[in-house]
C-alpha cells in the first residue's frame, strides 16, 4: 500500500472519530431543518450522510487492503466514496442556498412557481457538478495511487535484486532463486501498472500469462520466464540441492528478462525495435 492509500485512510479515520466527537452537539438538534419541496430536510442529515460515506470508504479500502488485486474495483470505489464524502458539506450548503434564492425570487416575481423550479435548477445543478467533481477527484487519486504503487515497485525490485546479490556472495543459493524471482515479480507488477492494465491478482503464474498477452514481455522469451518460475519452485519446495551454477544462471537470467521488459517499454515509447534480445542471447544465459 502506497503512502497515498494510506494518508487517505488515515485522514478517513480522523474524520469519523471527529464527527463521532461532535456527535452530542448534532443531537442537539434534534429534527430542525428546513422546509424542501414538501419535507423536512433536516441539518443532522449532513452528519450521517457523511459518516455513512466515510464508512463506506474505509470498507472497500479494508476490502482492497486484504486482496490479491492491488489498487482493485474496490480501492477505486473506496476512492469514490472518499470524494463524495468531502464534496457533501458543500453541496448540502448549496442546497440550502437555493432554498433562500427561492424564497427572494418568489418574493420580487409573486410567483410560487418560478420559486419551485429555481430551487429545483440550482439543486439538480448542485448534485449533477457534485458528481462529475467526484468522479474527477477519484480518477486523479487513481491515478496517484498507481503513479506511487510503481514507485514503490521499482524501489522494491532494486532492493530483491540486491539481496539476491548479496545472498549468492554469502553461498545461500536457494534463496537467490527466491530474491531473484520476487524482482521479476515487482517489475512484471509496476509494467502493467504503468500500462493500466487490470490484474486479477498479483500471483507470478497469472502475471506471465497477462503482461506476455499486453505485449509487456517480448514473445519469444516467454518461455524462459516460466523456466524462471519453475527453477524458482524447485529451489524453494523440492528437496534438491540448488547450486552455485544454478543460482548463477538464476541471477543473470533474471537480469537480462529485466532488460527485456524495459526493452519493451522503451520500444514503446521511443519506436526502438531493435531493443529486445533476441533468443538465441538468451539460450546462452
Amino acid at each position: 500500500m502506497s503512502d497515498f492509500s494510506k494518508a487517505k485512510i488515515i485522514f478517513a479515520l480522523a474524520l469519523v472519530g471527529v464527527l463521532f466527537a461532535i456527535h452530542p452537539v448534532v443531537r442537539d438538534f434534534g429534527s430542525a431543518g428546513f422546509l424542501f419541496f414538501g419535507s423536512v430536510l433536516q441539518f443532522r442529515l449532513i452528519y450521517y450522510s457523511m459518516l455513512g460515506l466515510l464508512s463506506c470508504g474505509i470498507y472497500f479500502y479494508a476490502v482492497d487492503s486484504i486482496t490479491e488485486n492491488p489498487l482493485g474495483l474496490s480501492h477505486r470505489i473506496g476512492n469514490y466514496f472518499y470524494a463524495m464524502s468531502l464534496l457533501f458539506p458543500p453541496v448540502f450548503a448549496i442546497v440550502a442556498l437555493s432554498i433562500k434564492v427561492a424564497e427572494g425570487i418568489v418574493w420580487i416575481s409573486n410567483s410560487s412557481l418560478a420559486g419551485e423550479i429555481s430551487k429545483l435548477a440550482l439543486t439538480s445543478i448542485a448534485t449533477g457538478l457534485a458528481l462529475l467533481i467526484a468522479k474527477f477527484a477519484s480518477r486523479q487519486m487513481n491515478q496517484r495511487d498507481r503513479e506511487e504503487s510503481a514507485d514503490r515497485l521499482a524501489f522494491q525490485s532494486k532492493g530483491h535484486l540486491q539481496r539476491a546479490d548479496e545472498l549468492m556472495d554469502a553461498g545461500h543459493y536457494d534463496l537467490v532463486a527466491l530474491e531473484s524471482y520476487r524482482c521479476i515479480e515487482s517489475v512484471l507488477q509496476r509494467a502493467l501498472l504503468d500500462g493500466n492494465v487490470a490484474v486479477s491478482h498479483s500471483r507470478a503464474n497469472q502475471l506471465i500469462p497477462i503482461a506476455a498477452r499486453v505485449g509487456i514481455i517480448p514473445e519469444n522469451v516467454v518461455g524462459v520466464f516460466h523456466e524462471l518460475r519453475i527453477a524458482r519452485n524447485r529451489a524453494v519446495h523440492s528437496c534438491d540441492d540448488f547450486t552455485d551454477k544454478d543460482a548463477s544462471w538464476f541471477l543473470d537470467t533474471t537480469r537480462k528478462m529485466i532488460s527485456s521488459v524495459r526493452a519493451v517499454r522503451d520500444e514503446d515509447d521511443a519506436g526502438e525495435e531493435d531493443a529486445v534480445p533476441s533468443t538465441r542471447s538468451v539460450a546462452h544465459c
